[in-house]
């Protein structure tokens, strides 16, 4: 297998050589949303009926309620951290305080 590593490869020459063709860059909000939806991992998943019932009802006509849903799991794993991280730190605080209790005994 022939590979090139980074470092080795030169940009500007490739670049020189083999000009971006103009009829195939796409500019634009039409084409930014075009990227953007390629870049997202196409998923299908089961989503109980009553719980996809109220995100369609929390967003208004027209717009897109899988959003909302990303935004939900978003928060919630976001949460999740935080709560680990506090739960963490609060170990920690009991441990040297029960050491310290421990060391004036």
């Amino acid at each position: 297998m022939n590979t090139i590593r980074d470092e080795d490869f030169d940009y500007q020459a490739y670049t020189r050589d083999n000009p971006p063709d103009p009829e195939k860059i796409h500019r634009g909000y039409e084409a930014r949303k075009q990227r953007l939806e390629a870049a997202r991992l196409k998923s299908a998943i089961q989503i109980d009926k009553d719980i996809l019932e109220r995100f369609r009802q929390m967003i208004p006509e027209g717009q897109s309620y899988e959003r909302a849903i990303n935004q939900a799991l978003r928060e919630w794993l976001s949460a999740k951290d935080m709560k680990e991280l506090i739960r963490g730190e609060l170990r920690q605080m009991v441990q040297q305080t029960l050491s310290t209790m421990h060391v004036a005994a």
